[in-house]
């Protein structure tokens, strides 16, 4: 009871930090991106919840095979070791091959991991990547990309855009769609998503679309928290767009946010978050509990029949107004195709965009409806 009480306190702060950041804060300032972060920690403290033990405790994995993104370390080695122990087949697509090496060897059941070497800011490698597991794979069963960078400084991929939104975003789209025809009839694909999705502001109305400057920033206006939290509403909106692409096929998409300051290699880029990452753990999930709402999207026989929600501490729950508008998310999946048409000489184009689907009009009163807690 006493913790209840408690726990009440932290998110009235966060209430109150968000509604001074919407009404005094300049958008895209500095001090927006120090007050979004501390709008974190107080949305951070919270009930710690369910491991990746618990949610899959009695159901059966074996014959079903999961492709996970950034699988060697953190919270998708968990989720890699704990599928495996399941007897799921894990495929670990990885950047780093020797670090993987190692964290498949130390999975009890490591006959059931086969490493797929993927750096997600190539979009070169992205295509060879996805060659290989169509020439291995027959079916694949789970999909979950989680892979993901925090707290770099402002560079370039070879394929000219900004590194977040490459590695978080674009990367892990081309990858999806260029398996998308091997995927399992009744299918889930889980996208770590992250609650910094709601610091997202963009001046725009419904007349307008989304630039190649507002996802991919040039250096005059990037900051590492911004184009995280970009990259993460991006994942947001494919979501809804996959949603609507497998309407009535049996196939599922969910977004999942394990926690915020979870002690993993995120924070690893830059030393303050490092110890802001470090003074957040009594208050933070341990690595499993983090990767247990990922999981449970995943595997949680509760969900069959549902698509197209957000998730977190293992429930559904209500994304920012940014990420429910619908228009929002045709315009970055045209956005999506353009940037991928233009860079056709390093990633053949996918599925997605070799078959346009045609988009009606949306009625702004009938947009998502999912997200009822």
């Amino acid at each position: 009871m006493l913790r209840s009480y408690f726990l009440r306190i932290p998110h009235a702060l966060n209430r109150v930090n968000k509604l001074y950041i919407s009404t005094t804060v300049k958008k895209g300032s500095l001090l927006q991106n120090y007050l979004s972060a501390v709008g974190n920690i107080f949305n951070s403290i919270t009930i710690h919840g369910p491991t990746v033990d618990e949610v899959t405790k009695d159901i059966d994995l074996s014959n079903k095979t999961c492709l996970i993104t950034g699988a060697n370390s953190g919270i998708g080695f968990e989720m890699a070791k704990c599928l495996s122990s399941r007897e799921c087949s894990v495929l670990m697509a990885c950047r780093n091959p020797y670090a993987a090496n190692n964290a498949k060897n130390a999975c009890e059941n490591s006959h059931l991991l086969k490493l797929y070497e993927l750096n997600l800011a190539s979009l070169r490698s992205v295509k060879k990547c996805s060659d290989e597991i169509l020439k291995d794979q027959p079916k694949i069963d789970i999909v979950i990309l989680n892979a993901a960078v925090f707290g770099l400084p402002w560079t370039l991929t070879e394929d000219s855009l900004e590194t977040t939104f490459q590695v978080n975003y674009l990367g892990q789209y081309v990858l999806l769609t260029n398996i998308e025809h091997i995927l399992a009839p009744d299918a889930r694909v889980v996208i770590v998503s992250s609650e910094s999705h709601r610091h997202v502001s963009w001046d725009f109305n419904h007349q307008l679309t989304p630039t190649e400057a507002m996802v991919s920033l040039p250096k005059q206006e990037y900051t590492s928290i911004r184009a995280y939290n970009i990259s993460k509403l991006c994942g947001i909106h494919f979501m809804h767009y996959l949603s609507y692409r497998w309407v009535n096929s049996g196939k599922s998409v969910f977004c999942a946010h394990p926690g915020s300051f979870v002690k993993t290699r995120l924070c690893r880029n830059w030393w303050p978050y490092e110890l802001l990452y470090t003074s957040m753990i009594p208050f933070s999930k341990s690595i499993s509990q983090a990767a247990s709402t990922p999981i449970y999207c995943a595997t949680s026989p509760e969900l069959k029949g549902l698509t197209d929600v957000y998730f977190k501490d293992c429930r559904r729950c209500e994304v920012s107004d940014l990420a429910q508008d619908l228009h929002l998310s045709f315009r970055i999946y045209d956005l999506t195709k353009s940037l991928l048409r233009d860079r056709a000489v390093a990633a053949a184009e996918p599925v997605a965009v070799k078959q346009s689907v045609a988009f009606p009009d949306v009625d702004e009163t009938t947009l998502v409806t999912n997200y009822s807690g």
